[in-house]
């Protein structure tokens, strides 16, 4: 597949990212998608918009914004990544952010964060597993249960983990060369919660045990997007008994290092390690 990656600074383009936000995240018009006037002033003041074209085609965006704390001085933003969906198969969103990484480490950035849906397997796998994001902060419905005309994953608290990726570090230069084999790591670790399939054969979480190692496991729904599709009250379940069980993983000091996603035959996993 033929992708390239340019820096976006036109109004043009920036009209063609509105469009491919309601295709992204199924919105019904513009109120809802991120205005062009945003992504010029993050372009002028430091920040960074990044599109993934197909020959001429816009694919998929990026847009990272410049911010400043204390603790980090000058760090990155990542506020939002969209990718068409006849595309997702062809690695786009690491694309984007691996051009993000190869800009902005010889610029100096030590830190990007971003926020994330945990219960997102696809997005957890970029994310932890290939990127090398690791995650130590839990946002309680972060924007809101009504998030604009979005049916995707909507209407249910909108609960996001907190993730930090240090572009200066070999931890992260090794995740992008290669991501942790799943085999080699599931022994190390003890699963803390209980899940098991019910009579509809979606994935239901019955509780969790209180960690007691060094190494722990938590799965999530292989694909949690179906069950919110089909069955909400499911779906709102899995975000209040997850939502309980990683503040309490946080609050003890664990932070989550690594995502398994497992597709063998019949063996199918989305697990994070901490």
């Amino acid at each position: 597949m033929d992708i390239s990656i340019k820096i976006l600074t036109t109004n043009d383009e920036f009209f063609e990212v509105i469009k491919l936000q309601k295709i992204v995240w199924r919105l019904h018009d513009n109120d809802d998608c991120l205005p062009n006037h945003l992504f010029i002033a993050v372009s002028e003041i430091g920040g960074l918009v990044l599109g993934a074209f197909n020959k001429d085609r816009l694919v998929g965006f990026l847009m990272v914004m410049v911010g400043f704390d204390k603790i980090n001085g000058v760090f990155h933003h990542s506020h939002i990544l969209g990718v068409h969906p006849d595309f997702v198969l062809y690695n786009i969103g690491f694309r984007l952010k691996k051009a993000h990484y190869d800009r902005s480490k010889p610029e100096g950035i030590k830190l990007v964060t971003w926020t994330y849906d945990p219960l997102l397997g696809p997005n957890a796998n970029l994310n932890i597993s290939k990127l090398g994001g690791i995650v130590k902060g839990y946002k309680v419905n972060y924007y809101g249960e009504v998030m604009g005309e979005s049916d995707l994953v909507s209407g249910i608290p909108s609960d996001r983990f907190w993730l930090e990726w240090y572009l200066q570090t070999q931890f992260v230069n090794t995740r992008l060369a290669k991501p942790a084999k799943p085999g080699v790591l599931l022994a190390e670790y003890n699963k803390v919660n209980q899940v098991v399939a019910d009579n509809s054969g979606f994935l239901r979480m019955k509780g969790f045990t209180k960690p007691a190692s060094n190494k722990i496991m938590i799965e999530i729904p292989y694909n949690f997007q179906s069950i919110f599709d089909q069955h909400k009250d499911l779906a709102l379940d899995w975000r209040l008994k997850t939502r309980e069980l990683f503040i309490s993983c946080f609050e003890q000091g664990y932070t989550v290092t690594n995502f398994l996603h497992i597709n063998k035959g019949k063996e199918k996993g989305n697990y994070y390690l901490l």
